[in-house]
């Protein structure tokens, strides 16, 4: 009797294990949906810590870029785009461009005797046209990858004299571009980083390293502290990191259907 019921529950046991493997195999593929390339409009501010080198290291110290660019990428994930920046720092090396005027203490006298201290500062600008490339991890992420962007524009910077016209009559605003050093030409640009785009949600972003080479020359006709105009062509070079927020407009939302159990 009790052999009876043992083999009776071993039968049981085996049919039960046949049905579910049989309806295992029966379950219909499951369907998870990825997006294709698409072409699509990129909003981006976008900031860049830069490490100036060559005659810029030599002029100024660590400087900053914050900006805006407008992008588009194409279906085959090209890219072509403008890009605004607006260049500033507090290192000039070259502040001594106002000792002439200024104490042994460097120090201003104003037209009521009293002494100010004046601390330039770097500012400028950055515009380029880019042309880059997305070069997605995996098909099923077709927006996320390596991202080269090869930039063209112009470079402009000058030490910024910021005083009241009122306080140091000798530095208003015509005075002062003797002092500023104004300079501006061609600039190239290589940024190499990775992309993210997510298209449900506001999570999109790229980072990466950016160099900046300029080509410039003194624009302003006479320097006061050399006494005359600065007529040498100069070499600017920036090693940055750069970040940017993506705010992505895609033209159609493609979609591809991959199949998993």
């Amino acid at each position: 009797m009790f052999r009876t019921v043992l083999l009776l529950l071993f039968t049981l046991c085996l049919s039960a294990a046949g049905i579910a493997q049989t309806e295992q195999k029966q379950e219909p593929k499951k369907k998870k949906k990825n997006f294709e390339p698409n072409s699509a409009f990129l909003f981006s501010p976008v900031y860049t810590a830069q490490f100036p080198f060559g005659n810029m290291g030599d002029r100024y110290g660590f400087n900053n870029l914050f900006g805006f660019a407008i992008h588009y990428k194409m279906k085959k994930n090209w890219m072509i785009g403008v890009e605004g920046n607006f260049l500033f720092g507090t290192k000039v090396r070259e502040s001594y461009v106002l000792d002439n005027i200024s104490t042994y203490l460097g120090q201003h006298i104003s037209q009521n005797n009293d002494l100010i201290s004046v601390r330039p500062q770097e500012q400028g600008f950055n515009l380029k046209v880019n042309f880059g490339k997305v070069v997605p991890f995996s098909e099923k992420f077709p927006d996320a990858g390596l991202l080269f962007l090869t930039g063209f524009g112009m470079l402009q910077h000058k030490i910024a004299i910021n005083v009241r016209e009122t306080s140091l009559p000798q530095l208003n605003k015509t005075y002062r571009k003797g002092y500023d050093r104004l300079c501006n030409g061609p600039v190239l640009s290589q940024f190499i980083g990775g992309i993210f785009m997510e298209r449900r949600r506001f999570i999109s972003a790229y980072a990466g390293l950016q160099f900046d080479i300029g080509f410039t020359e003194n624009r302003r006709n006479y320097d006061f502290y050399n006494m005359g105009k600065l007529s040498e062509k100069r070499i600017d070079m920036f090693l940055g990191i750069k970040v940017g927020w993506i705010i992505p407009y895609f033209m159609q939302a493609s979609e591809k259907e991959f199949y998993y159990y």
